[in-house]
């Protein structure tokens, strides 16, 4: 009895904070999230995890999707077989497993950084590149269909991978495409295929900075373009457009190519690749 009773107030209290982001309208949202703060609740996580999909899901329109990070980057320098259906996440949070397990739930063609979505634009992910970021990717997908960003529980300054996507347009020069050639299983047959993701040169000093991605959360809070509530139980929620922050990260990069570092890299090392 007093589990329904907490559900219940957990369900009104998740459909008051998504009333207060304004997200009623948005068609597309892509999910980042730590639910950590909730444990104390004690509530099973399977009903922890399925209240919270329903009162995103109440709080959006009807046709909706619900985009979440399922990648795998532990993985890059190991030898194992990618499996699009049966091979977890790592460190994406419950409530991204609890999406990329859902029925209907289509899943981006990349072993180590993949998109998971679920709803009426879900499909769109089965013809993205075989690069995690950069044109033709789950996030410029994300970017075409003006995807709002929520962040449940994490601060967008800590968890925005939309930032080396923009990186990888960009251009930046201590970054490059590396390929890798894994092993996926593909109707029941594995093999090895090339897949690319844009990694940091080594030997340069290319150290991103302290405070992450805060000065550009503090100019989109500045342009009130970032909105933020926290409920009774102390779990925070943020939400953006991912266009937004696009807008003021590239603005950043025009001023200063190096904005997302502590400071400029050895670029000189270079050469001895």
């Amino acid at each position: 009895m007093k589990r329904n009773i907490d559900l219940i107030k957990l369900n009104k209290s998740l459909i008051k904070s998504f009333k207060k982001l304004n997200i009623n309208k948005s068609q597309n949202v892509f999910i980042a999230s730590d639910l950590s703060c909730l444990r104390k609740l004690r509530i099973p996580k399977k009903d922890l995890l399925d209240l919270i999909y329903k009162s995103i899901k109440f709080s959006l329109p009807k046709k909706s999707t619900i985009f979440v990070p399922t990648g795998n980057i532990d993985l890059c320098n190991k030898d194992f077989v990618f499996d699009i259906k049966e091979t977890p996440s790592k460190d994406m949070g419950s409530f991204s497993e609890f999406i990329r397990k859902k029925k209907k739930t289509v899943r981006s063609l990349h072993p180590l950084w993949s998109v998971s979505a679920n709803g009426e634009n879900s499909k769109l992910l089965n013809n993205v590149s075989k690069h995690s970021y950069g044109i033709g990717s789950p996030w410029s997908l994300m970017l075409d269909l003006d995807t709002v960003q929520i962040n449940i529980g994490k601060h967008p300054s800590k968890a925005v991978t939309l930032i080396h996507h923009i990186e990888t347009i960009f251009g930046v020069p201590y970054r490059y495409n590396k390929q890798f050639l894994k092993k996926i299983k593909v109707n029941n047959k594995i093999i090895i295929s090339d897949f690319y993701m844009s990694v940091f040169f080594k030997k340069i000093n290319a150290e991103k900075k302290i405070k992450l991605n805060e000065h550009y959360f503090n100019k989109l809070k500045k342009n009130k373009k970032l909105n933020h509530t926290i409920n009774e139980y102390g779990l925070e929620v943020w939400s953006f457009k991912m266009r937004d922050f696009y807008s003021i990260a590239i603005q950043e990069m025009k001023a200063d190519i190096f904005n997302y570092l502590e400071k400029k890299p050895r670029l000189d090392l270079i050469k001895m690749y």
